[in-house]
């Protein structure tokens, strides 16, 4: 294993404090907000999700051919109750079959949309044709998440890591997808809640085999007389070291080893979690493996390890039987995103944490001979806001019925002949001055050439 490699597994579990250190530069603050990019791997369909058009006839020509539904883009009439402000979210198709188990399913996925979009739709922007200028999966996930087709340019997460808190331990978390740091920060991949509290605590109960150094019972704690003489030991070097610098670094160390160290609490936190909103009884038990991620990320805020995360929900390549993958993958993502919320709620982040959701690119606004839907450039991002911000449910950019971007108006976001059309560059440069970034030094080295738009006001 490369030394390189050897740090970062270190610096996901925050233990790189615990080795000789040699740099002077002090643990920095935690940042008063925080960035989640929650990443729909494979390329969703908008048109399945917060841009639908319904049984719209848009393309005749394919009508009668491989079961397009007369040449819709959906299989699906909009639905009016399916509406709050501008923000109109898709009904769900007959595509599960008759069985009971069919129509379980459908009415299962019906509720998750309808519970995140009723619940927190006042406080969401979508931002509807988006030109991602590629249907490539690779570029195309970097052009939404960094702003540029190009290489080395990093994803925004770790932009704004870099540019308000780089020192931190955890300081952006990654799940996977485009998570390109341009060595800006360390990039920290801790998925697993259950490792990362065994870690903060070796000693730890199992329920099964018991305390690891401690008699049956519990009652004597052999780890604890190691621990003690393990900071009895640091206390004695730092009493008596000379050098300043010397005497910090031991102090960090011993803080790090105590029992007060933020791996312990964001252990703690990972606990209340567990207690108070459990994964595995959240609405349907679905989307495990994302809660398992959103609680190793809100639990690493709370206790002052990081400013940013990547999320990381897959199931959306579907080229073949798209209504019912793409709709039961988008379903488990609106639980999931529930979860996020709920978890940001119990642990006092609501009010301090924005989330930006998106793809790859989009899908066809037709079907194929599997039923499937092919790649498709234009796509559509959404972002929930802090608690306290009324958007109104507000859309910013607009497709038309072929599902083909149109240019808009840069200030009021609609359509709008001489305007512009939108690209991940546009929605990049007004989350950095969303983020208050976007004149940092760590920022200005990846300019976006591209108009401001009024996307947060």
């Amino acid at each position: 294993m490369k030394r390189r490699e050897f740090l970062q597994i270190l610096s996901a579990t925050g233990m790189v404090a615990s080795l000789p250190l040699t740099v002077s530069k002090a643990q920095a603050a935690p940042p008063d907000h925080f960035y989640i990019m929650v990443n729909a791997s494979g390329g969703w369909d908008p048109t399945s999700l917060i841009d639908p058009k319904g049984l719209n006839e848009a393309y005749p020509d394919r009508a009668g051919v491989f079961s397009n539904y007369d040449g819709s883009v959906n299989s699906v009439a909009l639905d009016a109750n399916k509406r709050i402000g501008d923000i109109q979210w898709s009904a769900i198709p007959d595509a599960f079959g008759d069985s009971e188990n069919g129509l379980a399913e459908r009415v299962r996925i019906e509720g998750q949309f309808d519970n995140l979009f009723q619940s927190y739709g006042s406080r969401m922007i979508v931002v509807n044709g988006i030109d991602v200028g590629t249907n490539n999966h690779a570029t195309g996930s970097r052009n939404v998440w960094s702003g540029k087709l190009e290489m080395g340019h990093p994803n925004f997460a770790a932009l704004y890591s870099a540019s308000v808190a780089p020192s931190l331990p955890m300081s952006f978390i990654s799940n996977g997808g485009y998570d390109e740091t341009a060595n800006l920060v360390a990039k920290s991949r801790a998925n697993s809640a259950g490792y990362l509290t065994e870690l903060a605590d070796v000693n730890r109960r199992d329920n099964n085999n018991g305390y690891l150094y401690r008699t049956k019972d519990g009652d004597i704690d052999f780890y604890r007389t190691v621990t003690d003489a393990q900071s009895a030991r640091i206390a004695r070097q730092q009493s008596s070291e000379s050098l300043p610098l010397r005497r910090q670094q031991l102090s960090k160390l011993l803080s790090v080893r105590s029992a007060n160290s933020n791996l312990g609490a964001m252990s703690n936190f990972i606990d209340q979690l567990n207690l108070d909103l459990n994964r595995d009884t959240h609405m349907n038990n679905r989307s495990r493996s994302f809660k398992s991620q959103v609680q190793v990320a809100t639990a690493a805020f709370a206790s002052g390890l990081s400013a940013s995360a990547i999320l990381n929900h897959g199931g959306y390549d579907t080229h073949g039987n798209h209504d019912v993958s793409q709709y039961r993958s988008l379903g488990d993502l609106m639980e999931g995103l529930d979860y996020l919320m709920e978890a940001l709620k119990l642990l006092n982040l609501e009010s301090k944490t924005t989330i930006v959701i998106g793809s790859d690119f989009g899908r066809t606004p037709y079907y194929n001979s599997g039923r499937g839907k092919d790649h498709w450039n234009v796509t559509s991002m959404m972002t929930i806001m802090p608690s306290g911000v009324n958007t109104g449910g507000k859309v910013f950019g607009s497709s038309n019925a072929q599902f083909r971007a149109e240019t808009v108006n840069p200030q009021t976001g609609q359509a709008d002949n001489s305007g512009i059309v939108i690209t991940p560059a546009h929605v990049q440069k007004a989350l950095r001055k969303h983020a208050g970034i976007e004149n940092s030094t760590t920022t200005v080295g990846f300019p976006l050439s591209v108009e401001d738009i009024n996307l947060f006001s």
